[in-house]
Order: C-alpha cells, then structure tokens, then sequence
C-alpha cells in the first residue's frame, strides 16, 4: 500500500527491480511498472474489501506503507488509515501468506513513546477489526486518540510486538520501521500545515544531520521482508 509515492513507491520499485511480482495498492494514480495497480482507498472497508478480491491467493510479502499526517487530516481520519486500514488489510490477507513470508509496516519515531501509553493502545487493540467500533472508541476516549499520527504509530508497534507470536505458529513474520524524518511531501506537508516546526523536526534527526532518502527506508523495509531476516519477527526498528 502507499506505492504512488514516498518510501512506499521506493520499496516498491526495489522489489520491481528486483523481479519480483509486485501489486501496487494507492488511492492516487500509481506509476511504476507493477504487475497491477489497484485503486484503494485504505480508510473506507468496502475498499480495500475490493482491493483484497484482486489480489492473488498466495503472497509472499505485504508491505503496509499507506500513512497520512495530521493536520490536514483529522485525528480520527489519521487514525483510521494509519492503523486502523492498515490491521484490516493485513487480517484479511493474512490467511494468504505463504510460510516464510513477512509482513512489514511502516510506524514513527513519533510512535515510539508508546509505552507510556500502552494502556490505551491495548485497549484499542482488544477491540474487533471494524472501522465503525474504532470510530466509537475514539469517540469515547477522545484524549487518547488526540495526537491521531502519533497514537496511530504507537499502535503499529505494539500490534506489531503482540501479533508476532500469534503469526509465528504459521511461519509468517511481521515487522515494522521507526523512520527519521525523510524527504518526502508527506514531510512538506506536515510542515506546511504547521503541524510541526522545522525545529521541532530537526530534533529527530540523527547525528548525520539531514533527511533520509525515501529510498533508504524502502529498503530496510525490503530487508525485513526477505529471507535475510528469516528469523527475524515482532521488532521495531528505528531507521
């Protein structure tokens, strides 16, 4: 998902060179030369319901890139595409993952604080699958949900970490990245929103003191899901 632009079109022009057979999932147009390119819109379930009907019986990979900032989007659109899209897709394709495939999602640096916070993210994370049960949590628990990237990334680590065990009696991994800030327009919108100051950024660079490449976290993500990360499941990985 998220394969028209950003780290999602950079990991999925890696697997196309690559060779690999790569369906390409976006709500905007997608341009790279995919075996298909399916229209989805990640955050309305009859959507991705279709999506998932196109899609192959067997996949050896599932790449959950599909992520928006907030503002534009609100907390609860936020969150609904960022996690809670994303939990739908993946269980309804699961069922479909070869042994020894993988799974691998893109999370934050603006998640990991998710231990404080654990409590709440659980308890989203107890409820069932359906976006309009989400919808009413987040209505109940609106102080939760407030920062709506944050809590969204917060809840792709912990589902990452709790899912693995459930997912390893299949042979099936999962995993996720924690991205710096990375050149993208996902990054200039955030910031031309003012959502957050070019300073406030600038404290989750690392000590090399720029940017990533959206290519430099296709990539990882790309390793994690290969077999050189054979044995590798329920990790977070800060890029």
């Amino acid at each position: 998902t998220g394969a028209a632009s950003g780290m999602g079109q950079a990991a999925a022009q890696l697997l196309v060179d690559l060779g690999a057979e790569v369906y390409a999932l976006d709500i905007a147009p997608i341009s790279l030369s995919a075996a298909e390119a399916i229209q989805v819109d990640i955050q309305d379930p009859a959507s991705i319901d279709a999506a998932v009907t196109a899609l192959p019986a067997e996949i050896h990979a599932l790449f959950n890139c599909a992520g928006v900032p907030s503002p534009p989007f609100t907390a609860e659109d936020t969150v609904l595409i960022n996690f809670v899209g994303l939990r739908y897709l993946t269980e309804a394709l699961t069922p479909r993952i070869a042994a020894g495939g993988g799974i691998a999602s893109i999370a934050s640096t603006a998640g990991m604080a998710w231990r404080p916070k654990l409590e709440k993210v659980q308890e989203f994370l107890r409820l069932d699958a359906s976006f309009e049960t989400a919808k009413q949590w987040m209505s109940d628990n609106p102080e939760a949900c407030a920062d709506g990237y944050g809590f969204s990334k917060q809840c792709i680590i912990v589902y990452t970490m709790e899912t693995a065990k459930e997912l390893a009696a299949s042979n099936i991994r999962i995993n996720c990245i924690s991205p710096s800030p990375t050149a993208s327009a996902f990054m200039d919108k955030l910031k031309g929103e003012g959502q957050m100051p070019a300073e406030a950024i600038d404290l989750f660079l690392p000590s090399n003191g720029r940017f990533a490449t959206a290519a430099e976290m296709g990539e990882p993500l790309v390793l994690l899901n290969s077999k050189l990360a054979s044995f590798v499941s329920g990790n977070n990985l800060p890029v």
